[in-house]
């Protein structure tokens, strides 16, 4: 039972993966999964000039993930804690707090390369720049200021260096491609 299953929600900002992922720790069981909000580890902007920054896709930390995932099941951890306004991390952890289980399920715009299963949401652009206006809005943060580094990283999705178990759409009812996941996984 010390064996991790590692399981990567992916797609575009504003797609749905953090509701996806939500909805798969509640049917899989908080008592067995555990979600990490990985835009906590995304790299930091770092004084390089902010136009050639705007112009790459957005990376994560993912030796830091790779830590927390090798922490024993049971756990309990924190994101770092970080400033998505200037996109800056703030310090290594105090962000948002969660437990290590056997199933952890990494939802980031870009899949965990160390992912035994990799599923991919998708959805137009329209919808998913209307879900971070109204996300900003809930949480009063400017996330659709950076909508033109998103949409870069979006692009990379395309590209020939990734794979996908399942390609979903946000078109469909959460719980039908919660289903359609745990189907895959059976």
């Amino acid at each position: 039972m010390n064996d991790k299953v590692i399981i990567s929600i992916c797609g575009a900002a504003g797609a749905g993966k953090s509701t996806l992922a939500k909805k798969l720790v509640r049917e899989i069981g908080e008592d067995m999964a555990s979600r990490i909000p990985g835009d906590y580890y995304l790299k930091s902007y770092n004084n390089e000039p902010y136009e050639e920054f705007m112009e790459t896709p957005f990376r994560y930390d993912w030796e830091m993930i790779s830590k927390v995932i090798n922490i024993p099941i049971g756990v309990g951890v924190e994101t770092p804690d970080f400033d998505f306004n200037k996109l800056i991390r703030i310090s290594k952890d105090g962000g948002k707090p969660y437990t290590t289980r056997r199933y952890m399920i990494i939802d980031t715009m870009l899949p965990y390369p160390k992912s035994n299963y990799v599923f991919r949401i998708t959805a137009p652009e329209d919808l998913r720049l209307k879900n971070i206006k109204e996300r900003d809005k809930a949480q009063k943060t400017n996330s659709a200021r950076n909508w033109p580094k998103m949409e870069i990283t979006a692009k990379e999705l395309d590209s020939k260096k990734y794979r996908y178990n399942l390609v979903l759409s946000a078109f469909n009812d959460f719980e039908v491609n919660v289903g359609k996941i745990l189907d895959y996984l059976k």
